[in-house]
């Protein structure tokens, strides 16, 4: 009778530490590189670095939130230059978490609203420039674009934009034929022969002699 009992005691104490090391096996967790989870505890939020952690099942809620850069894309906005001419631009805008709490809580809603701030900023961008410098300078629309978006962005999103790429330009053919063809200024002004500022190919439609004021035109080849 007394080794029945100390079986039963044994396979029982057997049980005990076999789901005490499941558990403790399925609880313990290891956030990867890159990665941050804030995870809820009885309505508490935290935030878990890379590394191991422990995960308490069914208790905690865990949104993993991932820190490295990543693209947004803003595709087929139809904007207005500044010489009234219309371009579909497809740009891409390239954001970092630096709030795992703030982008946690987000909802789908700020997520939309995030996508429109950043098509409003490009059609604000895009109406204060003429079409040559719309095609001739992307990059420097993309800093703007993102130096507004920065500065607008809600502090609630949890997210700083790193940069914006201008991937596409669509321009008609009849805006594209109606504009001047881009030529070449002369190294040297005709007038005086002193040097240009701004020789070789140019997007600028002219430019001054510092010396003499003569008004120099591209030679259009």
């Amino acid at each position: 009778m007394a080794a029945t009992t100390i079986t039963i005691l044994l396979c029982l104490l057997f049980f005990i530490f076999l789901m005490g090391v499941i558990m403790l096996g399925s609880a313990l967790r290891k956030v990867p590189q890159n990665e941050q989870w804030v995870v809820t505890r009885l309505g508490e939020p935290s935030v878990k670095g890379p590394g191991w952690t422990m995960q308490i099942p069914l208790l905690d809620q865990v949104v993993k939130v991932d820190m490295a850069e990543k693209p947004t894309n803003i595709q087929d906005q139809t904007c207005i230059t500044s010489d009234r001419a219309p371009v579909i631009i497809h740009m891409l805008v390239y954001s970092r978490v630096i709030d795992p709490l703030k982008y946690a809580s987000q909802t789908g809603r700020n997520r939309q609203d995030f996508l429109h701030l950043a098509s409003g900023t490009l059609k604000a961008a895009v109406s204060t420039r003429p079409l040559d410098q719309i095609l001739s300078a992307r990059e420097e629309l993309g800093a703007a674009i993102c130096d507004k978006l920065n500065a607008e962005d809600d502090p609630a999103l949890g997210l700083r934009i790193e940069k914006v790429k201008v991937m596409e330009i669509v321009v008609s053919k009849e805006i594209l034929a109606s504009m001047p063809v881009p030529g070449e200024f002369p190294p040297e002004c005709p007038a005086c022969g002193a040097p240009l500022n701004s020789p070789g190919s140019q997007s600028l439609r002219q430019i001054k002699c510092e010396y003499c004021g003569l008004l120099i035109y591209p030679l259009i080849k």
